[in-house]
């Protein structure tokens, strides 16, 4: 197999997994913080800009990672190594693997929902409403607990592909 196509793809997966992951951290370190000590009157306008750009952003990176990942195991000549399941590569690539799907679906089914429930409520808590203060607080310590969750799985995904490198 050519070098070039090889190289190109491995530095796509691992640029596209630095954003996924980085952009996890920034999320939940700066935006998340930045947005809870804005007046509540303000946030809603900067929520309802923000909210989908940055869910389309971590959305697509953490595809183009996936993708990416699964492309590299053909074009690198070893995908027929995780059929055996003999190596400290192949477990490591399983997991990562694992982890990366399983995290992308989890955030798909919760993240994505409770996000745009958020823009649902949060003009009725910019206006006063003490129910929907109250809520926009539980879905903002959820996304909060499953983005501390998110750094976890992406630093254990980490671990994988560096133990798969150097194996």
């Amino acid at each position: 197999m050519d070098v070039l196509p090889r190289l190109a793809v491995q530095w796509l997966h691992v640029t596209a997994g630095v954003l996924w992951i980085g952009g996890g951290f920034y999320t939940i370190l700066v935006q998340l913080p930045a947005l809870v000590a804005a007046p509540p009157a303000a946030r809603g306008a900067v929520m309802a800009s923000l909210v989908p750009r940055q869910l389309n952003y971590i959305l697509r990176v953490a595809e183009i990672t996936i993708v990416t990942g699964l492309l590299n195991l053909f074009i690198s000549g070893r995908g027929q190594e995780l059929t055996r399941l003999d190596t400290r590569w192949s477990w490591a690539i399983l997991a990562g693997i694992l982890l990366a799907v399983g995290i992308y679906a989890a955030t798909r089914a919760t993240i994505v929902r409770w996000a745009y429930r958020m823009l649902e409520v949060g003009p009725r808590a910019a206006a006063g409403d003490s129910g929907a203060a109250a809520e926009m607080g539980v879905l903002g310590a959820r996304i909060r607990r499953f983005g501390y969750f998110q750094l976890a799985v992406g630093t254990l995904i980490l671990l994988a592909m560096v133990t798969a490198r150097f194996s």
